[in-house]
């Protein structure tokens, strides 16, 4: 019984990793401070968290296997399959995810002023 679609597995890589380049590419000139051709409309975050949440969940349906088995008492089996190229990618989005929410965390939350 199959809950939903599965791509095969080149193809869940390459989607994975064409959706990937947008949050590479908003973080690497973040970091370099340049302002490059596409920053402004690249750089919503709808965009790079909608791209990053797809990577995530394009590649975990390929490594991840999750069946319902109509035994007395019911039984859920979900399995791991461990493809390194789809693993990389999952957590290469988790990194970037990482890199975004530590920039947030950073520039929004300043030191303040103790008065004594």
């Amino acid at each position: 019984m199959r809950a939903f679609h599965r791509f095969s597995d080149d193809v869940s890589g390459t989607v994975g990793l064409v959706l990937l380049t947008i949050p590479t590419y908003f973080v690497a000139m973040s970091a370099l401070r340049y302002d490059a051709p596409g920053l402004r409309f690249l750089g919503r975050p709808i965009l790079i968290l909608g791209a990053l949440a797809l990577a995530v969940s394009v590649n975990a349906v390929s490594v991840l296997s999750v069946k319902l088995e109509s035994e007395k008492p019911p039984v859920l089996r979900i399995a791991l399959s461990l493809r390194a190229w789809n693993l990389g990618e999952i957590l290469f989005a988790f990194l970037l995810l990482g890199a975004l929410s530590t920039y947030l965390f950073v520039e929004n939350f300043a030191p303040r002023a103790s008065v004594r």
